[in-house]
């Protein structure tokens, strides 16, 4: 089984970046719906919003779940193709996911 991580990246991180991380994680299992995060530590709440940027944008979403340390998350927006693929391929780097209240 691969993980799927995703760093923050382009013109959106730059802002996302003068604010606080409130978690970090790795996204595995992406969909153009929404992943699955691995948490390094237990931050999130059920229902919570959250965003982190992605090359060409900012991606917002939705805590769905939380069992343990891994948290389901709805995206507001279906992800394009080629949204998925960066996140898919940021993976080989293993860098992490740094989420903000949205």
């Amino acid at each position: 089984m691969t993980t799927d991580s995703v760093a923050m990246t382009g013109a959106n991180a730059s802002t996302l970046q003068a604010q606080p991380a409130h978690a970090s994680a790795m996204a595995r299992h992406i969909s153009e719906d929404g992943c699955q995060l691995v948490l390094e530590a237990e931050s999130l709440a059920q229902g919570q919003r959250v965003s982190f940027a992605l090359e060409g944008g900012c991606v917002r979403a939705t805590v769905r779940w939380i069992v343990q340390d891994r948290a389901g998350v709805a995206f507001d927006a279906p992800l394009s193709a080629a949204q998925q693929a960066l996140m898919v391929g940021s993976s080989r780097a293993l860098q992490r996911l740094d989420l903000y209240a949205a």
